[in-house]
């Protein structure tokens, strides 16, 4: 054979097999993507089965009662105003209250600081002073204003006496000079007055710089202090809930902070919602309170108006979205409850028509229509 020929054959042999190593694997693919037939077996009669059995649910049957609305609710204790210390007069400070510290406590009318006098007393002495000089002018121009009068009603015993010969302007200046030095005098007695600083009203000290040596100027902040009358609960509640309770002024609460419970009432609801949680914030005050510290967590129980017609449903009585379960011959039905109050895991609502019952817990796949059976009743 011609060893030519041999060897122009072997890359043709070379490309067939290639060729059908790819035939090959495209019929396989083909193959494995078409649908695979099966016998399709006969299909079978079926019977109908039995219906599906009832579900099992415990029911109550709450009776109509008076009940009072009670929101409960959380806050904190707040003051309503701060009070700056400020002297009215300059003058350096020779005494000063142990009250005047950080968290002391004072009485209305306490002296906290007390002032030097000195300059304050000079200057009343001084003043005093002037008015009795004004006083002299005023009874010297009295006795030249008669005997002008009098000498000239010798001469002219007929005619009225002029203003000028009666030292009516001589006079009129003379009071007016000592009503100028009793002005003065008075306001260096209130003056003086001011070199004693107290407040009228009782409070507690927030902070302080006032002490014995320090020079304290007129208008000069030396500290903060509140009044123990300006403590106040501050709470939020939604407009659900402040509903509830109105008119909500002057409703009773019971406050717990610290361990300690006092009794109060609403004393104002704010003008205006929050802006990002739209809740109000109501104020309260705490009676016989005065023990209570701005910042302290409080928790309130609100009493609101005494509800005739009513329910007192227990937790698992609620479903979700306030939404309740009645059976009604055999069948569920959802009703919307309007929910008056919360207390002590307990809804109180306004009373509606149960018919058979209200269910407690949950019921698998309920929905309107369901088939139950009641197999327990409170």
């Amino acid at each position: 054979m011609n060893p030519k020929a041999t060897k122009r054959k072997k890359p043709i042999i070379g490309i067939i097999q290639v060729v059908s190593v790819i035939v090959l694997m495209v019929l396989a693919f083909i193959y494995s993507r078409a649908p695979v037939q099966s016998v399709e077996e006969p299909k079978q009669k079926t019977t109908p089965s039995a219906s599906k059995p009832a579900s099992l649910v415990s029911v109550i049957r709450p009776a109509i009662s008076s009940e009072q609305v009670e929101i409960t609710s959380t806050g904190s204790v707040a003051v309503r105003s701060y009070i700056t210390l400020t002297t009215q007069v300059s003058g350096r400070v020779v005494a000063a209250s142990t009250a005047l510290r950080n968290g002391g406590r004072f009485t209305a009318g306490e002296t906290l600081v007390t002032l030097e006098q000195r300059d304050f007393t000079l200057a009343l002495a001084q003043v005093e002073a002037d008015v009795k000089s004004a006083k002299a002018s005023l009874e010297l121009s009295r006795a030249e204003s008669s005997v002008a009068i009098s000498n000239y009603h010798i001469m002219s015993p007929t005619t009225a006496v002029p203003p000028l010969v009666a030292k009516a302007p001589q006079i009129a200046q003379a009071i007016a000079q000592l009503q100028a030095a009793i002005a003065r005098r008075d306001i260096q007695k209130v003056n003086l007055e001011r070199s004693v600083y107290s407040l009228p009203f009782s409070g507690r000290v927030i902070e302080s710089s006032a002490d014995v040596g320090q020079m304290l100027n007129a208008g000069q902040s030396f500290g903060r202090v509140y009044a123990l009358d300006a403590v106040e609960i501050v709470i939020s509640l939604s407009p659900e809930d402040l509903e509830k309770i109105l008119p909500a002024e002057k409703r009773i609460a019971m406050i717990t902070a610290d361990g300690l419970t006092f009794e109060g009432h609403i004393e104002r609801v704010s003008a205006e919602r929050d802006a990002r949680t739209r809740f109000s914030q109501v104020f309260l005050r705490a009676n016989n309170g005065q023990q209570l510290t701005p910042g302290t967590f409080v928790s309130v129980k609100l009493s609101g108006p005494v509800i005739e017609n009513a329910y007192i449903l227990p937790d698992n009585a609620m479903q979700p979205n306030q939404n309740i379960w009645i059976v009604q011959k055999g069948i569920i039905t959802g009703i919307s409850a309007k929910v008056l109050g919360r207390s002590n895991g307990q809804y109180l609502v306004e009373a509606f028509d149960y018919a058979d019952g209200i269910i407690t817990g949950s019921v698998p796949g309920a929905k309107n229509g369901l088939q139950v059976r009641i197999v327990e009743t409170d």
